[in-house]
C-alpha cells in the first residue's frame, strides 16, 4: 500500500511538472510567435511593383556596385565623386574627384579631409547613395508606408506612398519622402525633407523633390542616369527647378578585403 501511495505522489509529482512544463513551452512558443508576427511587416502592393521594374532581385544578387555621380545646385558644382558601396548600402566609399575619400565601414564614416566641417561628408556619403539606390531600398528594416493616393506630377497625376522610418532608423530618422511612381511602374520622382542639422520642423518648410529621368540599363538593370531638382509642395507637385545630377559609369563588382578599409591617416566624422 505504501508503494501504490508513493508511486501515486510521484505520479502526480511528475504529472503537473510536466504540465507546467508544457504551460511554459506554450508560453514561449505564443511570446516567439507574438515577436514574429511584430518583426514581418507585409510588403505594400505599391512597393511590389516599383521593386519588379527595377529588377531588386537582380540588384540584390551582386555585392558591390559602383557609379560616378556629378551634383549641381544652383548653377554651382556641388560634388563630384566616384562610389562603391555594398549592394544594400553597408558598406560605402566616396572618392571625391579632390582626392579627399570617405569610408563608411559598416559602423564608423572616416575621412582623411582635415577641414574643419566634416559633417558635409557624412551627409553625402549617406544622402547621395541612398538616391542611387532608393528603388532597392523602400522596404528596409524600420520603413513605415502610408497615405497612398494620386498627386499632381507636371500635365498628369500618379501614384504615390509617404515613405517615413521608425526612431533611431539611420541619421535623419524624422525624414520621409514621398515616392511618386509611374504607369510602368518606374520610380520617377520623390519629394523629400533633410532634416539632418536641422530638425524636422525647419526641414518640412521648405520640401525638396528629385525627379529621375532616361533610364538606361546596366546588365538588364534600370538606372535613372539623369536627375533634375526641384522646390516642391504637397498641393501643386514639382515646382522650380533648383539643381541637378548626373549618373555614369555604373558597373558590378566583387568585394574584396580592403575596398572599405579605414584611409590612411583618416579620422571619424562623429554623428554630431
Amino acid at each position: 500500500m505504501k508503494n501504490k501511495i508513493l508511486f501515486s505522489a510521484l505520479f502526480i509529482s511528475f504529472f503537473f511538472s510536466s504540465c507546467q512544463e508544457n504551460t511554459k513551452k506554450e508560453e514561449i512558443k505564443t511570446e516567439e510567435t507574438q515577436v514574429t508576427e511584430q518583426i514581418v511587416k507585409e510588403t505594400p502592393e505599391f512597393t511590389k511593383g516599383i521593386e519588379t521594374t527595377h529588377k531588386k532581385a537582380a540588384f540584390m544578387s551582386n555585392k558591390v556596385v559602383s557609379y560616378d555621380l556629378v551634383v549641381q545646385f544652383g548653377g554651382k558644382d556641388y560634388l563630384a565623386a566616384r562610389f562603391t558601396q555594398t549592394v544594400t548600402g553597408s558598406k560605402i566609399k566616396m572618392e571625391r574627384t579632390n582626392g579627399e575619400i570617405v569610408i563608411f565601414d559598416g559602423n564608423n564614416v572616416f575621412t582623411n579631409k582635415t577641414e574643419a566641417n566634416l559633417q558635409s561628408d557624412r551627409f553625402d556619403i549617406f544622402t547621395w547613395t541612398y538616391f542611387v539606390t532608393i528603388p532597392y531600398k523602400l522596404n528596409d528594416n524600420g520603413t513605415i508606408w502610408s497615405d497612398f493616393q494620386d498627386k499632381p506630377f507636371y500635365d498628369t497625376k500618379l501614384h504615390t506612398g509617404k515613405l517615413s522610418f521608425e526612431a533611431n532608423i539611420g541619421d535623419a530618422p524624422d525624414d520621409w519622402y514621398v515616392i511618386y511612381k509611374d504607369e510602368h511602374n518606374y520610380l520617377v520622382g520623390a519629394a523629400y525633407i533633410v532634416s539632418f542639422g536641422k530638425g524636422k520642423e525647419v526641414a518640412e518648410k521648405e520640401p525638396h523633390a528629385v525627379k529621375y529621368n532616361h533610364f538606361s540599363e546596366v546588365d538588364g538593370i534600370p538606372f535613372a542616369t539623369e536627375w533634375t531638382y526641384h522646390m516642391w509642395t504637397n498641393e501643386t507637385g514639382f515646382g522650380e527647378k533648383i539643381g541637378n545630377a548626373t549618373l555614369s559609369n555604373i558597373t558590378f563588382s566583387k568585394t574584396t578585403d580592403n575596398l572599405f578599409n579605414r584611409p590612411k591617416n583618416a579620422i571619424v566624422v562623429p554623428l554630431k
